[in-house]
């Protein structure tokens, strides 16, 4: 997620300019058919362009609203799950014992740290092994792609039962952890004489937990329609196609104006085609890569920062002074 003042247009830019090249090339296509001499004249009817244009809007508009609200529902999750894990902190630090606040605390963190590992498995349909978003990816730094789940782990269970956890895999582990942490919970009530209120609320803030884990796997692991994906991309690269081949003879008529212009106005084709097509294809590009908000993106919900930050604030409310340092942004993106 892109924050603070350092993000820049030309950035933007730079990430989209294989549609900028796209547009010069079929530009200079366009203005070459009109000038061939037994074809010369050569358009596309500007109504049909208008009427092609107003169409994919609707649709690029369409696509565009449901992956910000997928987005949207993706940080909600996570602000959910950041409001669940304090109310768990302030539970355990209250109401039981030195050695059980620590465990289900650090197996919280652990089952955090699990959940985002699993978050962030690529997926057949993301767009993260796309050129241009391998190369933008340069520009930060995912700190999943340096540790290992095991490692993260083992430091906060222990080798025994960070390997007990990842029996079932990766893919199981978050499910497992809260599993365990139920379990222990039910023990708590069961032989220390937890308050049946505190057992009840403690309850319910496991359940919101594994909630909030669904939410997460269903967006996941249910991309964007791709019907709805692939035919709003195909109709703005044919709109974006035919664009210059309608623009050409607007800007060719006014060589009519005489001087400079009979000489220039044709050329004029290339710099609008380029920005009307650019506004566009670059409209759908962010769409397609805002739809998978887990899978590492500069645009994606930052929940390795948010993860982290969680765990300082509950290691701290148990009096913890070596704490892990905070993952900070990184040219401007937090991811």
């Amino acid at each position: 997620m892109h924050v603070g003042k350092s993000y820049r247009p030309m950035e933007f830019a730079l990430w989209s300019r294989g549609s900028i090249v796209f547009m010069v090339v079929v530009s200079l296509c366009a203005i070459g058919v009109y000038n061939i001499p037994s074809i010369a004249g050569f358009a596309v009817p500007w109504p049909i362009i208008v009427v092609l244009g107003t169409t994919v809007s609707l649709m690029a508009g369409f696509k565009n609203a449901q992956v910000l609200a997928r987005s949207g529902e993706a940080l909600q999750a996570f602000a959910q799950v950041s409001a669940s894990s304090r109310m768990l902190s302030r539970f355990c630090c209250d109401f039981t014992d030195e050695a059980t606040k620590r465990a289900l605390i650090y197996r919280h963190i652990a089952w955090m740290t699990a959940l985002r590992f699993s978050l962030r498995r690529p997926m057949p349909w993301e767009s993260m092994g796309r050129k241009a978003n391998t190369e933008f990816r340069k520009r930060y730094h995912i700190i999943e792609d340096t540790t290992s789940l095991l490692d993260e782990l083992a430091a906060l269970l222990g080798p025994d039962e960070s390997a007990k956890v990842l029996d079932g895999g990766m893919l199981a582990a978050p499910l497992h952890l809260l599993s365990s942490q139920g379990h222990q919970i039910n023990l708590l009530f069961r032989d220390t004489g937890l308050a049946p209120q505190v057992y009840t609320e403690l309850l319910k803030l496991m359940r919101d937990l594994h909630d909030q884990q669904a939410r997460c796997d269903r967006i996941k692991n249910s991309p964007y329609p791709r019907q709805y994906a692939i035919v709003s991309t195909m109709f703005v690269a044919i709109f974006c196609t035919l664009l210059p081949f309608g623009a050409v003879p607007v800007f060719a008529e006014m060589s009519r104006l005489g001087g400079i212009w009979s000489v220039i106005s044709i050329w004029l084709t290339i710099p609008f085609s380029t920005l009307l097509g650019w506004m566009y294809m670059s409209l759908d590009q962010v769409g397609e890569n805002t739809s998978n908000p887990f899978e590492g993106g500069a645009n994606d919900v930052p929940i390795s920062p948010i993860c982290r930050e969680l765990e300082i604030e509950l290691r701290s409310a148990m009096g913890e002074v070596n704490l892990p340092n905070p993952l900070l942004p990184r040219n401007g993106i937090a991811t």
